[in-house]
């Protein structure tokens, strides 16, 4: 077994499992104390973090187990029998599916943030009641384009140079970023105007007024299309460069990114959030003086 992957397997967990706990964290925060949390831009991040987890999930079974698995591993079973189940047919395609739903979302707050403060009495309401649908919408939709995944052969190969395992497939590359590729150039354009544009907008606002818009949740979108914004640079310069060095050496990167799309959220919330903050101080400090509860019971003498 190579040592390399395991370093980078590392550094994935490092900031992989912090944030998946902050995301449960949040999470909990948020159904708790719902009555505080009650806004059409919770319940996108509720809904968009589980698409996020997925994401995330989905990347480890493609791309990193695999990687760390070798011929005796405990895992070698899993994949060497995975070809008989159609949850690689899933996986692989959820690999492409789920990079138009984290684009089609990001793109969808941005609208949201942008549409509450043009108007937030008669916005507010309707996200409220439709967000769920529009996730849902960007969930399904996108299978248009990425169920071609479908139609080629796929299986798990063991790799004996490396002692690890690999997905693969016949599908022509271009058959899925021929679509997909516009498609982020698209949403990411979109995302950055109307999130420059709310910016823009809410500078010319007094302090008391930003507030009363959610400017930082403003920033927390835009700071997450900047993101989304590397990820589709990177893939647009991959793809048309393909077969060449220079996209082996940008495909080290994408994971990256990838995760960056994928778990940023959390952490920008409890940044920019101080009822997060607070909540979240206070939950732990609760759970830290919680007292240990133990009965004594008496033992008698066994002569008497």
């Amino acid at each position: 077994m190579i040592l390399w992957p395991w370093i980078i397997f590392i550094v994935y967990l490092s900031y992989g499992i912090p944030s998946l706990i902050l995301y449960i964290m949040t999470f909990y925060i948020i159904v708790r104390h719902w009555k505080e949390f009650d806004s059409s831009f919770f319940q996108l991040y509720m809904l968009d973090g589980f698409m996020n987890l997925l994401t995330f999930f989905i990347n480890y079974i493609k791309a990193r187990f695999p990687t760390l698995t070798c011929h005796e591993c405990i895992l070698a079973p899993i994949y060497r029998n995975i070809d008989n189940f159609y949850i690689l047919e899933f996986i692989m395609t959820m690999n492409f599916h789920m990079a138009y739903v984290q684009y089609a979302i990001t793109a969808l707050i941005a609208l949201n943030r942008f549409s509450i403060i043009c108007n937030y009495l008669f916005f507010e309401p309707i996200w409220k009641k439709l967000s769920w649908i529009l996730i849902v919408l960007a969930y399904i939709l996108p299978f248009m384009s990425s169920r071609v995944v479908w139609d080629y052969p796929m299986r798990v190969e063991y790799v004996d140079e490396t002692d690890s395992y690999a997905f693969t497939t016949a599908m022509p590359i271009d058959k899925v970023f021929d679509y997909l590729i516009p498609f982020m150039i698209t949403t990411t354009c979109v995302s950055v105007f109307v999130n420059v544009t709310s910016i823009a907008i809410v500078n010319q606002m007094n302090v008391q007024v930003r507030q009363e818009v959610e400017y930082n949740f403003i920033r927390i979108a835009f700071i997450t299309c900047l993101v989304q914004a590397c990820g589709t640079a990177l893939s647009v310069i991959r793809y048309y460069n393909m077969n060449t060095s220079m996209a082996v050496t940008l495909a080290n990167f994408i994971p990256f990114i990838s995760d960056g799309l994928s778990l940023v959220q959390p952490w920008l919330l409890v940044t920019f959030s101080n009822v997060m903050r607070k909540k979240i101080t206070e939950t732990v400090r609760r759970n830290q003086k919680t007292p240990l509860v133990t009965s004594v019971v008496p033992i008698r003498s066994a002569a008497r």
